[in-house]
């Protein structure tokens, strides 16, 4: 008889491999700033919305972890995974976004927020891919380095066009709806260069992660000025 059948009473061992498998499910958010589902608990998420958004943060820890325990092919294979949910969520806020609007005398007024929410959750994900994977290069090179490479710019490009497409709103008819929420991610924008600016002055970096910074430093200088002149100014 093996120890383990000898010590743990059959039944206890059917317990935990009950337990084990549902409790590897919950993926813990484990990236800078608010949470992307939201910062108000109270916020639901379309179901695309928020599976997408989670499984790219399950990705992109899964990246900090092979990166620090040295498992660079793995870290490589985590950051495409980055990139490929990023687009998934992407793809579904736009849904959400150009949804026809809901009739505002219908019961069910919680529709009309579908959109803002979705787009909010997804600007405060890529921002996180943004300081992530900005991270990423210090002491790396070659592979690594290509892969980190390829979820920045592919965040920074989608987010772009989805900060435009949100601009272009009419601040009086559906872009109000998302005033609120898009001054609240103005601040964001600030933290991401001073965190790029430091990666830059700070981070041992190979020639081509310093030539991707300073590439990524000046598109997140130029988003940070766009928002900050559609939204900032205070309240």
């Amino acid at each position: 008889m093996s120890l383990v059948k000898s010590v743990v009473p059959l039944g206890l061992l059917l317990s935990l491999v009950l337990i084990v498998p549902a409790t590897s499910h919950a993926a813990a958010y484990c990236g800078y700033g608010t949470p992307p589902a939201a910062a108000d608990d109270e916020v639901v998420l379309p179901s695309r919305v928020d599976i997408a958004i989670r499984r790219t943060e399950r990705s992109l820890c899964k990246a900090e972890e092979h990166v620090d325990e040295g498992e660079y092919a793995q870290a490589a294979t985590s950051l495409r995974s980055v990139r490929r949910n990023m687009n998934r969520a992407d793809r579904a806020a736009r849904r959400q976004m150009n949804a026809p609007a809901p009739d505002p005398d219908a019961e069910d007024s919680e529709a009309a927020t579908t959109g803002p929410d979705s787009v909010i959750a997804v600007l405060n994900l890529d921002s996180d891919v943004v300081l992530t994977a900005s991270g990423l290069f210090d002491t790396n090179s070659k592979g690594v380095v290509d892969a980190a490479t390829h979820a920045l710019f592919r965040t920074l490009n989608a987010r772009d066009r989805l900060l435009d497409a949100v601009i272009a709103l009419d601040p009086e008819g559906a872009g109000a709806a998302y005033a609120d929420g898009m001054a609240d991610t103005v601040a964001g924008y600030d933290d991401e260069v001073a965190n790029i600016t430091e990666a830059l002055a700070d981070d041992q970096l190979s020639p081509g992660g310093t030539r991707v910074l300073r590439a990524a430093q000046r598109q997140v200088t130029a988003t940070a000025a766009k928002v900050n002149a559609a939204f900032g100014g205070g309240e």
